[in-house]
């Protein structure tokens, strides 16, 4: 009898035990999102899509300063900044989490505006671009991608979360 008793517990502790596995396992793909390298990314972006002007990388903390954006915000991140000659630009920043990538895409939204500002009165030939930038949020990370051709931006961005 006292054999018995024990293999019930055994059992129902075993069948707690998967369940609590399963719903585990269940929650973590759910939650799971894609990471990606952003330098990898930014550096995709410079090499896929054509420029009309010569791009540099900016420091991180410097680019960061541009855009408003606390540098406790930002994982990690790479920049490539135009001449001032065209609006032309890329950035891939990973926010540290949800919140403050809306933070980090509210900087990034302002320094599309003081760019658009700025061309406004010296080089209008760059406002379009200015006004409609690829400019995306997925998940923790925040590209933009001023550039003449979206499509080519947008194809390299969707290959890197599609992997």
């Amino acid at each position: 009898m006292k054999t018995v008793k024990i293999i019930k517990q055994t059992k129902r502790f075993m069948t707690s035990v998967l369940l609590l596995g399963l719903v585990m396992t269940l929650l973590a793909g759910c939650s799971s999102q894609t990471v990606i390298d952003t330098g990898a990314l930014a550096d995709d972006l410079y090499a896929g899509v054509t420029w009309k002007d010569q791009l540099s990388e900016i420091e991180l903390n410097k680019a960061l300063s541009v855009y408003g954006i606390s540098a406790d915000a930002v994982v990690s991140g790479k920049v490539y900044m135009g001449t001032n000659a065209t609006a032309e630009e890329i950035a891939v920043l990973e926010a540290a989490d949800a919140e403050q990538a809306k933070d980090v895409k509210a900087g990034v939204e302002g320094r599309i505006e003081a760019q658009l500002t700025s061309f406004q009165s010296y080089n209008a030939a760059e406002v379009p671009k200015l006004e409609d930038p690829v400019l995306e949020t997925r998940g923790n990370y925040v590209i933009l991608c001023v550039c003449d051709n979206h499509s080519e931006a947008e194809d390299i961005i969707s290959s890197w979360f599609e992997k």
